[in-house]
């Protein structure tokens, strides 16, 4: 039943509570990840693994989840961004983290694919630049809560700071994100 719906659709019905709608976006996705991420890793599990952290928090944050774009962008931004993260987390060297930054190779099926992919490799590496370019806090604010979806309050937590101080880097990314990528507005 659910096969017919867009990905969009898919997401607000997610909203509203339908489980089904997870379990759709779940098998449209999961071996398109899987590949995408192992092209990086070249280990089935690490894929399985980095690939079902982010369907994890996709199914936690269910009732609040926001996308901007197209699904297809924003998962693959949010396994690209786990992907970052094993890596850190891992002590891999710091060329094989920006060569995964760097990357452009994106894989997904859309009506227009070719556009859809040229859009999404220009927005993906203007998002990367820009973020590269802002301070190490702000950075790290940003990723938390645009990207992993955390609250302001797991982020004062997580980078033992006050709220207020995660408020003020929001603002000041979202204000050097939104100037630096005018193009894409």
């Amino acid at each position: 039943m659910y096969k017919r719906f867009t990905d969009e659709e898919l997401v607000e019905l997610l909203r509203q509570g339908k489980d089904k709608a997870f379990d759709e976006l779940y098998f449209r996705y999961r071996d398109l990840l899987v590949r995408f991420v192992y092209l990086r890793m070249k280990s089935i599990p690490i894929s399985e693994e980095i690939v079902q952290e982010v369907f994890t928090t996709i199914w936690e944050r269910r009732k609040t989840l926001v996308i901007q774009k197209k699904f297809s962008a924003y998962i693959y931004t949010s396994v690209r961004y786990v992907t970052l993260d094993y890596f850190k987390s891992h002590t891999i060297t710091d060329q094989y983290i920006k060569e995964v930054l760097d990357s452009s190779t994106v894989e997904y099926s859309s009506t227009n694919a070719t556009e859809d992919s040229i859009y999404y490799e220009e927005l993906q590496e203007a998002v990367d630049k820009a973020a590269s370019l802002l301070p190490k806090k702000s950075k790290e604010v940003f990723i938390l809560s645009r990207i992993k979806h955390y609250t302001n309050k797991e982020i004062a937590e997580e980078l033992n700071v006050s709220h207020e101080t995660v408020k003020y880097h929001i603002a000041y990314a979202l204000k050097f994100m939104r100037s630096y990528l005018g193009e894409f507005n």
